[in-house]
């Protein structure tokens, strides 16, 4: 099925939070990797040190947020939380141009990025629940979903590209403030179907039945009570924990082994955009009974792979090719991973488990920022990012062979379900 075909079979509801998503994530494309890394690396001359206190500042953030975010979006619903999430966004982008003309005033703007990041990133995760609980259909809208959004990876950081060239890279921050108004005339119309207090609008799922709790304890109920959602969250932190080297170091990669200027930080991040365009309508195409966890561990070993090619050497056009095929695997693992995590939480929790899985993914990019410089120093730049794609590589592997008892009763699990609900699906 085509990505227009795809657009066209949602629902109202669902065309609409794919054009919300859009418009907020291709702001925050537009300011994230021009606006704060490049900031630090060309406007102020940074290093490995200042970039790795940047991406702490802004994936410790980015945690904070999704905590304050889960319970919100639980509590309010998600209408009054989109709200919030624009109100978040355009006051960091209106801060930011006060704070970007010192270093010390750009980590307090990739602070504030982070923080309303988190609470954006919980509107692709979590609202697709609200309004479906088959799972073809959730397959549907979280790969058109993904697939926008990746096309905001495209067109953000060339957007971002084109304002810093003739202007600068802290001012590419105005773009997040008007993305971020432009994504409420889409929201205005946009309602929940299903409502996790009524009868049967919430399915048990092992341990991770509702809980009347409204902290985060409930969330992480959930997660580590169900087999499913803990295997995907030790799945993904592990793998993400070779990419906390990535942060600090690729934009140095680009200007000390690929010798190219600022403007590459966006052509190449474009690049990674179109193939994430491409795995995440591969990921429509995937059958339904694919959608596990087994595919996933194939999908996180394949970044890995992609990775090395990305930077495993000094020339520009192995890095585009490495980098457009990671984005391949990153648009499939995407939508595969949240598809995942809405199937298996329960809907009154399901802001509040979003936020315990992203908890666990930047707290795994963060922890290797703290030994990213001593690393460079020892192994070089490129050293060190070739080390973490070896990582990536490997952690899903050794997960599958450990753990394949259990991914294979998980995996007969799905089947079966899909199996009891619709008997007559094929691939879609």
């Amino acid at each position: 099925m085509s990505l227009l075909a795809s657009l066209r079979s949602l629902s109202p509801m669902a065309k609409r939070l794919v054009f919300m998503r859009l418009a907020i994530y291709l702001g925050m494309q537009c300011a994230y990797f021009i606006g704060v890394v490049g900031t630090l690396t060309y406007a102020f001359d940074g290093g490995v040190t200042e970039n790795a206190l940047g991406i702490v500042l802004l994936n410790g953030c980015i945690v904070l947020g999704s905590f304050v975010g889960g319970p919100l979006l639980d509590r309010v619903g998600p209408r009054r939380f989109f709200s919030a999430v624009v109100a978040a966004l355009v006051l960091t982008s209106l801060v930011y141009q006060l704070l970007a003309q010192s270093v010390a005033g750009v980590l307090v703007g990739a602070a504030l990025l982070g923080g309303s990041w988190g609470l954006g990133d919980l509107v692709a995760k979590s609202f697709p629940a609200y309004l479906t609980d088959d799972a073809n259909e959730l397959k549907t809208i979280n790969s058109v979903v993904f697939t926008v959004s990746n096309a905001a990876v495209i067109v953000g950081p060339l957007m971002g590209g084109f304002v810093s060239s003739v202007a600068s890279p802290q001012a590419v921050f105005w773009l997040l403030g008007i993305c971020s108004l432009v994504a409420m005339v889409p929201a205005a119309g946009f309602h929940p179907t299903r409502d996790p207090r009524a009868v049967g609008g919430d399915r048990a799922r092992g341990a991770g039945t509702a809980q009347p709790d409204d902290s985060l304890r409930a969330g992480f109920r959930s997660v580590f009570g169900s087999p499913a959602l803990a295997l995907l969250f030790w799945s993904c932190f592990f793998s993400f924990f070779g990419y906390g080297a990535f942060d600090p170091l690729e934009s140095l990669y680009y200007r000390d082994v690929l010798r190219v200027d600022v403007a590459w930080m966006g052509w190449l991040s474009a690049a990674a955009g179109v193939g994430g365009v491409v795995g995440s309508m591969l990921l429509m195409r995937l059958p339904t009974h694919r959608v596990n966890v087994r595919t996933l561990l194939v999908v996180l070993a394949s970044e890995g792979a992609f990775a090395l090619l990305y930077v495993g050497t000094p020339w520009i056009a192995a890095a585009c090719v490495g980098q457009m095929l990671l984005g391949v695997a990153f648009g499939m693992l995407t939508p595969l991973l949240s598809t995942l995590v809405q199937t298996h939480a329960p809907l009154s929790t399901i802001g509040r488990v979003n936020a315990v899985m992203g908890f666990g993914n930047n707290v795994a990019g963060v922890a290797p920022l703290l030994c990213a410089p001593a690393l460079a120093e020892v192994l070089g730049v490129q050293g060190t990012l070739v080390l973490a794609s070896l990582l990536v590589l490997c952690m899903p592997v050794v997960i599958g062979v450990v753990r394949h008892r259990e991914i294979a009763l998980l995996v007969e699990e799905e089947e079966g379900r899909l199996d009891a609900k619709v008997p007559e699906e094929g691939s879609s």
